[in-house]
């Protein structure tokens, strides 16, 4: 926590005034009417462990063929006679497409399902200007206000206006959106998070958010060795915005 701490002061360096970037519309929808089928699909980290079933055996045919792998440290997985498959970072559907295409070198018309059989682990990561920055546990995904009432609420002099959700899309992608969570307090509306969402509130607006996010990827968690689970081996290649103008829809 104490690291966690120091990385959310280091963040307030990076800070300064400048226009808002715009994010994905935090409408005033109720909870219980979020559509929680348009969530991001689930990406792989280390740790996690996976079932790779290649389907019915050719001399046993009742039963399936199986193989359990649990993702290394590198983000790969061993997968029989391919050898070594990057598996962090992407979604099972994406995994199952590479073992597949390795495969058709070796195999006449081969096919995998990978699935998830046990996680490494659900966090959602909420740094910056709020009482408890850190870690939090989940056993279901949190809405955006579960997360931020999970670290404890917002400190006197946060941004309420400028929140930034970070959700890795892809090995080397994220996408960066800008909430309203003033807007969304008084008009009662919420926002689904993906497993191992950051969730960052500034003191200020940030005045470049793709310069922000490259200096949090690339210099202060290598620097400072932080270890955000759901983020290893992540190197940033691209930074996505949402909607232009969608927070301004209250």
């Amino acid at each position: 926590m104490t690291r966690l701490v120091a990385l959310a002061f280091a963040f307030a360096l990076l800070l300064h005034a400048g226009p808002v970037v715009a994010g994905r519309a935090p409408d005033s929808t109720p909870i219980d009417e979020i559509d929680w089928a348009q969530t991001p699909e689930y990406r792989i980290v280390p740790g996690d462990e996976l079932g790779l079933n290649f389907g019915p055996d050719e001399q046993t045919p009742d039963r399936n063929i199986i193989q359990a792998v649990v993702v290394r440290p590198d983000g790969r997985i061993t997968v029989y006679p391919i050898g070594d498959v990057v598996a962090a970072g992407r979604t099972p559907v994406e995994v199952q497409g590479t073992i597949v295409r390795l495969l058709a070198g070796e195999l006449k018309q081969p096919r995998v399902v990978v699935e998830v059989t046990k996680m490494a682990g659900n966090q959602i990561h909420v740094l910056g200007r709020v009482k408890r920055p850190g870690s939090l546990p989940t056993v279901s995904l949190p809405t955006l206000m579960q997360a931020l009432a999970g670290a404890g609420g917002f400190e006197d002099d946060a941004a309420r206006g400028s929140v930034l959700i970070m959700h890795r899309v892809g090995i080397g992608s994220v996408n960066v959106e800008r909430v309203r969570v003033d807007r969304m307090m008084r008009h009662g509306g919420d926002l689904p998070l993906s497993r191992f969402d950051i969730v960052y509130v500034p003191r200020t607006s940030i005045g470049n958010v793709n310069v922000f996010v490259d200096q949090f990827f690339n210099r202060i968690i290598p620097l400072g060795n932080f270890g955000l689970l759901g983020w290893e081996l992540f190197h940033l290649d691209r930074v996505y915005h949402g909607n232009v103008g969608s927070v301004d829809t209250f």
